[in-house]
């Protein structure tokens, strides 16, 4: 079997240049891959393993001088607000924010020889690899769609909808997934909202639930010191009242309202800025050449593109222009569904050591399945919202999801269903241990019959309809 290098480059906050993607593109003959929500895994060729890493460490670092003030940033930050008039306030908002949680992407890259790391620039990447898993999940984004699951963060901070600064911003808390494994503390939960803040009272609120955190957790168990397990074994009029304590009182106002999470919603703004990538891979196929096109608009971008949390692409609205003609020139390919855009997947085996099964691996036959299905229940527009994890720990947290896989072991499945759209509740357990050969007929047999359900009921959606037969009792498909 023939090596396979790659080298795997992250971008702080998925941010990427248009001088750093016409770089990749110069250096590539074929297309490149994103994985890990802001990581880019680019080929590399070369007559033997010297020549491949030589060539990594010198597109790496030219990709590096690109954008020379390289920030590690802990605090995930919607696109809305990055290109909003207030863009300096809110960013220096989540600045002081950063200090709550490691960052989310370190700007270390790697060499992999046939997925197994071959060279890191960091000296201690397993280092880096675990305060990433241990890390404060925190967000801040802009009612009434977020891209990061805001539901399921530690920490989540709400821009009411075109607000300004002084407007303060909505506080979520306890948020978080991962399978329960026998203690009610590690069980998925959805954050709960916590009222309306200034910006300083909101910084203040962030460190009081740290404190918190840090003093009634369970500092024998770092599994445990997740913002979800405190509001699990003290309960959220505690929390509350923890708040109050320290002199913070919600401003006036109600729950802000959401209508979807991730990256489709019906009639958004950001849809047409949307270049949809299927499993998240940047490649020609037969019927969706979307490198070539990708090549041809690359050298008329003006602002940086977002590396989207579900391995697609979201150009600035500035570039409005180009992603039209990228559409124009993917005109008679392959039509890509929400379920398509939405689903996503984790790095699962082989390419994580904490994996049970393949997850990225069968991400793209898994939702060519599901198209077909749809498909052929007439239901092609129908934006479930689908993901699936090696493990879990639940990196792509399928447990927010309408329908979910999470692995259990090589080549079987625990399948979850009946979360919301809006990302607000978590899924449920449908059929445990279900090897991935009868994930299809599995699959099949639900949408046919939500299919009939939304014949009845045009407001149906999946994760509502599912959730509906969980209450009345009928848990079998």
């Amino acid at each position: 079997m023939r090596n396979t290098y790659t080298l795997e480059y992250p971008f702080c906050g998925g941010w990427m240049e248009p001088a750093q993607w016409q770089a990749v593109l110069d250096a590539v003959d074929g297309g490149c891959r994103l994985v890990s929500f802001s990581t880019l895994s680019i080929p590399l060729d070369g007559v033997d393993e010297r020549e491949c890493v030589e060539k990594g460490i010198a597109l790496a670092e030219k990709l590096s001088r690109l954008v020379p003030f390289y920030t590690e940033q802990a605090v995930d930050v919607g696109s809305s607000l990055c290109w909003g008039e207030n863009r300096d306030a809110w960013l220096e908002f989540a600045g002081k924010l950063n200090r709550f949680s490691a960052p989310v992407s370190f700007p270390a890259y790697e060499i992999r020889k046939n997925r197994e790391r071959l060279f890191s620039s960091d000296p201690q990447p397993e280092e880096r690899f675990s305060a990433l898993h241990k890390r404060a999940r925190i967000c801040l984004e802009e009612a009434p769609h977020h891209e990061f699951g805001l539901f399921s963060c530690d920490l989540g901070f709400v821009v009411p909808k075109g607000g300004h600064p002084e407007g303060g911003v909505h506080l979520f808390a306890g948020g978080g997934g991962g399978i329960q494994g026998g203690s009610a503390a590690l069980a998925p939960r959805a954050a709960s909202w916590l009222g309306r803040y200034s910006l300083p009272e909101a910084v203040k609120a962030a460190g009081v639930l740290t404190a918190l955190n840090e003093q009634f957790g369970e500092p024998d168990n770092p599994r445990k010191r997740r913002l979800k397990s405190l509001f699990a074994s003290r309960s959220l009029d505690w929390v509350l009242n923890e708040l109050k304590n320290a002199g913070l009182y919600p401003g006036e106002g109600e729950q802000p309202e959401f209508s979807s999470s991730g990256e489709w919603s019906r009639n958004d703004f950001y849809n047409g800025l949307l270049v949809a990538l299927p499993s998240g891979s940047l490649e020609d196929t037969p019927e969706y050449a979307v490198a070539s096109a990708w090549r041809r608009v690359v050298p008329f971008l003006t602002s940086p593109v977002r590396i989207t949390p579900r391995g697609n692409l979201r150009l600035h609205p500035a570039d409005r222009c180009v992603a039209e003609r990228i559409k124009v020139l993917l005109r008679g390919s392959r039509h890509f569904s929400p379920l398509s855009i939405e689903s996503c997947s984790c790095r699962g085996l082989p390419g994580c050591r904490r994996a049970r099964a393949a997850s990225s691996l069968v991400h793209r036959e898994l939702n060519g399945w599901l198209e077909e299905i749809l498909h052929e229940f007439g239901l092609d527009d129908e934006p479930v919202v689908f993901r699936i994890s090696g493990c879990p720990n639940g990196c792509s947290r399928p447990l927010f999801a309408e329908l979910a896989m999470v692995g259990r072991s090589e080549g079987v499945y625990d399948v979850f269903a009946g979360g919301r759209a809006q990302g607000d509740r978590t899924a449920f357990l449908l059929r445990r241990a279900v090897p991935l050969g009868e994930v299809r007929e599995l699959f099949r047999e639900l949408f046919r019959q939500f299919a009939l359900a939304k014949g009845e009921n045009e407001e149906w959606t999946f994760g509502e309809w599912v959730f509906d037969r969980l209450l009345s009792g009928e848990t079998e498909p």
